[in-house]
């Protein structure tokens, strides 16, 4: 009843174009197979840069440790910040073999949530 009433009120002219044609930003993929490119290179330079910054805090925290001149609480600071940075590395190492494991899991094949494919529904 109430779509009777807006058919009646509003010519049908209008009511097919209201919003009219969108287009893509540029940017975007236009093919949904496209979209697992995208995700992979994302997760390949958040990867990047979490092992360029544990490389960082680890020769960081050797050049602490060899100046440190044997002040112990500067030792054990730079231990600390070695061990740290080596907890990161594996941690980082850790979530692939986890999300390889799940990806096994729930959809059969190690690399389906890493290096996604998708496929256009029609």
């Amino acid at each position: 009843m109430l779509s009777n009433l807006f058919n009646q009120i509003i010519s049908p002219a209008y009511a097919a174009d209201v919003i009219g044609n969108i287009d893509l930003p540029t940017g975007i993929p236009s093919k949904v197979d496209q979209t697992g490119a995208y995700i992979t290179a994302i997760i390949r330079f958040i990867i990047i840069i979490g092992g360029l910054f544990t490389l960082w805090q680890f020769l960081s925290g050797g050049l602490k440790f060899i100046t440190s001149n044997g002040d112990k609480g500067k030792i054990q600071e730079a231990n600390q910040q070695i061990m740290m940075s080596l907890v990161g590395l594996v941690i980082m190492a850790a979530s692939f073999v986890i999300i390889a494991i799940f990806s096994k899991i729930l959809f059969g094949d190690f690399t389906a949530i890493l290096i996604p494919k998708f496929t256009p529904v029609i």
